[in-house]
């Protein structure tokens, strides 16, 4: 996978700049490798994103398998506050593709992240709450 920002695919690090934290986060959930992706996240982090909050092996394999088709996410961060070693960030997104029966898919809405730093200095998502009308209803 080539990507446009450096990033150490073993101990990513979704950095405390906000323009370089969404791209990193864009081009490696449009890379539809889903292990990739939750090395974004803490091992206890939470991912609304299925439906249900999910953690651990459970929101890796939801990653694995809903990134497999490699859809196309579009994200334009609308806010970013910090506060010592955590960040609330709020996102506008749109997600295209093709869904798990075959179907066009397409999710729109708004998305609250939190990021905490961890003691080695690195950023990674603590939770990840998308919220949209149309968000995996199935």
């Amino acid at each position: 996978m080539s990507l446009t920002v450096d990033i150490d695919i073993d101990n990513p690090d979704l950095t405390a700049d906000t323009d370089i934290q969404n791209e990193i986060f864009l081009q490696v959930f449009n890379s539809g490798d889903g292990d990739l992706f939750d090395r974004l996240y803490l091992e206890d982090s939470i991912s609304n994103f299925s439906g249900e909050p999910l953690t651990g092996e459970k929101r890796r394999q939801f990653f694995k398998d809903f990134l497999a088709p490699k859809p196309h996410l579009v994200a334009e961060v609308t806010h970013s506050y910090v506060a010592g070693d955590v960040a609330l960030i709020g996102v506008k997104f749109t997600i295209d593709g093709t869904g798990p029966d075959g179907e066009p898919l397409h999710i729109a809405g708004n998305c609250t992240d939190v990021l905490r730093r961890l003691e080695d200095g690195r950023w990674l998502m603590s939770i990840d709450r998308p919220v949209a009308g149309s968000l995996l209803d199935s």
